[in-house]
Order: structure tokens, then sequence, then C-alpha cells
């Protein structure tokens, strides 16, 4: 074995560990977020829990019908619930363990093409970019998705790379078709498109006969058929649903409705705090016709995600994949030899901001008072933040601009398990309801009705059925029977709810964002 061979795996397996420990370190720490993580994390539960086959292939939230998702990443989190449990790492699992297969699918791309520093690169600036790291510890579809599209893409343009005649591709057809599985037919179009635009930029483009699309569109098809037709015959509504909340999304009652230059600001947010350093990064890569096809990616995704009404910023995560090679690769040449491509006006501009926004970070969490940050917590993070505003201001007025990526990725490295430990769970808690759940359950069984709110997490944590309602007249006659009753509602409501209920409204729980009542007092009169 050559000594470069090892310098690749050690690469690798120091990549590995370093992105683990982004995704998984504090994993269960914070409670699940409403409404979307909470809602994700108990179709999951409901599923698991269910008995008989109905129960186990169609996905339910609050034990009714659940189809805007296909029901295959519901299966995972439900594996992830039996291995160990269900917790909030179990809801997380599955993220965790997609941003690691992307990440490991990048390096495994880069490292024949750009070396083991450039592969590097490329994997620390994907793993630490905002959206990356978010999304991986973060309980939704969006990052099992991102891998599947990471691996189809990447292995499809390796593909085109081998000489003429190639044999048919068959990863990229299954990525897509497993893709399709975890959230629809958005899956095939994220695939076929950034391979189509590279085919047709790079040359010489391969003959029809050895893209094998009949071989590869019946593999797709094998795949979402045998999830689909089965989900189908023992509900004939599921997909007319399921079809019909996807094309909601090109309507103009399309929900979360976003005008065209939506992704223009939010894929620069993601792809923070690498974002200045990418302007210079993706010049150069669309001079280089190597990687043209990387710039037409993570075009390709944001304009084709702009069609629809519907947005949401973390569908544009798969374009964090080019953009992590793209600059991971610049940022290594840079490292190595300086002023590359005019990338220093850039690193110069990031240190100073990343400096600025650590010095205002260490400030702020002293003496913001908005969450119930522990003091210890807040002085560690403090102390962090503000070594790392210092070690960059030095760094700068040094002229080093080539530690500039390196100092970011330590600052990244040591901030986050911080925050991970001490700040998130405090912030979490406030927008969540586990706590009141764990009150609410130590109590004898009553119903718990959610006034007009939706927090899936009140499922989650109580494992059972919650009545969601805005029916004034439904709440009084629940709390006007003698037997022990919940409602929890938002601060919006509670003038609402203790005019309507008067003397049966007690509060025994209460944050800034929701309050707990029930027609009895509490306990020792703890409230």
């Amino acid at each position: 074995m050559t000594p470069s061979f090892h310098r690749g795996l050690a690469g690798g397996a120091l990549l590995a560990l370093v992105a683990a420990a982004l995704f998984f370190d504090g994993l269960g720490r914070s409670p699940l977020l409403d409404p979307d993580e909470a809602r994700h994390a108990e179709v999951a539960r409901e599923m698991f829990e269910a008995r008989g086959v109905r129960a186990r292939l169609l996905p339910t939230l609050d034990y009714r019908p659940y189809s805007e998702k296909p029901p295959a990443y519901y299966w995972l989190v439900a594996l992830a619930y039996g291995a160990r449990g269900i917790d909030e790492t179990g809801a997380r699992t599955v993220s965790a363990l997609a941003g690691l297969v992307g990440i490991v699918a990048i390096y495994a791309y880069a490292i024949p093409r750009f070396g083991a520093a450039g592969a590097l690169g490329a994997g620390l600036v994907t793993a630490t970019c905002g959206g990356w790291l978010a999304l991986s510890r973060y309980a939704n579809l969006d990052m099992a998705l991102t891998a599947l599209v990471t691996v189809g893409v990447l292995s499809g343009l390796a593909w085109l790379e081998r000489p003429a005649p190639r044999r048919a591709p068959l990863l990229p057809y299954v990525a897509a078709g497993l893709g399709v599985l975890v959230k629809g037919p958005v899956a095939a179009v994220l695939v076929a498109g950034p391979l189509l635009l590279a085919a047709l930029a790079r040359g010489p483009r391969p003959a029809w006969r050895e893209l094998g699309l009949p071989r590869g569109l019946a593999i797709v098809l094998a795949i979402a058929a045998a999830v689909y037709v089965p989900v189908a015959l023992l509900d004939r509504t599921y997909l007319t649903r399921f079809a019909t909340t996807n094309a909601r999304r090109w309507s103009t009652t399309a929900p979360h409705a976003a005008p065209a230059w939506y992704y223009a600001l939010w894929l620069p947010a993601l792809l923070l705090p690498w974002t200045a350093l990418a302007v210079p990064a993706v010049v150069a890569a669309w001079r280089d016709p190597a990687r043209r096809p990387l710039v037409l990616w993570a075009a390709f995704v944001p304009a084709f995600l702009t069609l629809p009404r519907g947005k949401l910023a973390t569908y544009a995560l798969s374009a964090l994949v080019p953009l992590g090679l793209i600059v991971g690769t610049e940022l290594a040449r840079f490292a190595r030899s300086g002023a590359t491509h005019g990338a220093r006006p850039f690193a110069r501009l990031t240190g100073w901001v990343t400096a600025t926004a650590l010095a205002a970070g260490a400030v702020a969490v002293l003496f913001v008072r908005a969450y119930p940050v522990a003091a210890p917590a807040r002085v560690a993070l403090f102390l962090a933040a503000a070594a790392w505003a210092i070690g960059f201001v030095l760094l700068l007025r040094r002229g080093l601009l080539e530690a500039v990526p390196v100092a970011l990725v330590g600052a990244l490295l040591t901030v986050v398990p911080v925050a991970v430990h001490g700040v998130v769970p405090a912030v979490a808690g406030l927008h969540s309801e586990r706590d009141a759940a764990r009150l609410i359950a130590a109590a004898p069984p009553a119903p718990v009705i959610a006034f007009a709110i939706r927090d899936p997490s009140l499922s989650f944590y109580l494992r059972a059925a919650i009545l969601y309602t805005s029916d004034r007249d439904l709440v009084r006659d629940v709390f006007a029977d003698p037997g022990l009753a919940f409602l929890v509602t938002s601060r919006a409501h509670f003038a609402e709810v203790e005019d309507a209920l008067g003397d049966t409204a007690h509060v025994w729980y209460a944050t800034r964002r929701r309050r707990v009542y029930a027609n009895r007092p509490p306990p020792n009169g703890s409230m």
C-alpha cells in the first residue's frame, strides 16, 4: 500500500470522527422542537407502537391518516426507536447517520480528484456549514433525502468521467428510487437534473445506449412500487392525498409560499460561515471544465426549487454538497499557496466577520436573558467565543490569512459542543412541550386539550392522543366535568382561556410561550 493510500485512509477516518462528534454528541440533550421536529418523531412513534400490517405501513399523526410524506423515513426512525428506545436521540439518529453518510460520500468522491487535503477540506466545509450541521441534528426528512441525492449525483458524476463505451450506471437510479420513498418524486429530479447538466457541459457526451434509461427507469419504478403499491392497496385514498399535497406546492394555495428570490437569501445563509469564501471558489471552479458540473449542480437546486410557490430553506440542502466540494478544495489550495484566485480579500472579510460575530455572541450570551441558560454554560460559551474572537483578530493583524479557514474549523469545533450542551437545551425547552407533558404525565390520567395550537411534542411525550380544538364551548364542557382535565395554549390565548373558564382555570405550568391549565388547583399549591 502506497503512502498516499495511508494518508487518504487516515484523512477519511479523521473526517468521519469529527463529523460523527458534531452530529451525534449530545443528540438527545434537547427536547423535540414544535411543530416540525416533534411531528415527524410522533408519526414514527405511532407507527412503531402500532399493531397490524396496515398501521405499520400507513403513517398516522394523532392516530389519524397522515399522507403528507411517504412512509419510508418513518420506518427508519421506527427502527432507531427499536434499537435504542423512543426518545430524542432515537428520533434524530436517522438524520445524524444520513449526514455522516453524505460526508463520507463527499470524501470518497473528492480524494481521487483533489487529493487527501482537498477531500478533507470538502468534507469539513460541508459538515460545519450551518445548514448541514443543523439538519444532521434535526428530526426531519431533509437530511435523509440529501444523503441519497449526494450518493446518486456523485456516483453519476464519477460514471461520466469514465472512458466510453461505459456500462450503464446503477447507483444513481437506486439512489433516486430510494429518495422517492423518502420524500417523493422531487428526489428523482434532484438526482437527474445535475447529472443531465453535467452530461451536457462536458465532452464527449454519453450515448443514449450508455445511459441505460429503460433499465434505470424500471429500477426507480420498481423501488417505488415496492412501497406505494401495498400502501395504495391498503388505503386507496393515500396516494391521492399525497399527490394533492405535492401538487399544492405549485398552486396559489401553497403552504410556505415565498417569492422567487427566496433561495438567493437562504442558500448563502445555509452555507454560513463559509459564504464569503464561496465567491472566489465558485468563480475559479467555473473556469475549470472538470469542476464546472459542480457549479451547475449548485445552481440547479435553487433554480428548480424556485419554480413551486411553496418553499422552505431546508429543501435546498443538497446544494451544499457541490458548494462544499468547491469551497473545501479551493481552501486546501489556498492554505498551501496563499493568494489563490483572489481569495485573500474574502478570507480577510470572513475573518473579520467571524471575529465580530464571536465577540457579539460572547457578550450577548452573558447579558441576554430571554432564555434560561445556566450561568456555567453562559460563562463557558463566553470564554470559548471570546478566545476565538481574539485569535481571529491576531491572525488578521499579522496577515496570516491562510490560517483563517483552519481557525474557522477550530472555532466551530470548540463553540458548537459548548452550545449543544449548555445553551441549545435551554432554548429548545421553550419551544417544546416536554416539561409540560412530564408534569401532566405525573398526574392521574386525564384528557389533554391543545387550544388553538398544534404541538405534536405533547403527543410524543405523553404517548397519547391530544384533543386539538378552538371550540370554547367544548373546553368549558370538558372542564365542567368532575374528572381532572388539562388544557395547553399559547400566549395569544391566555386571556381568552381564562375568560372562558373563569374560576375553573388553574395554572399548573407556565413559560413565556405556553401555559398548562387544569380544572383543579395544582398539588401542594405549587403554582
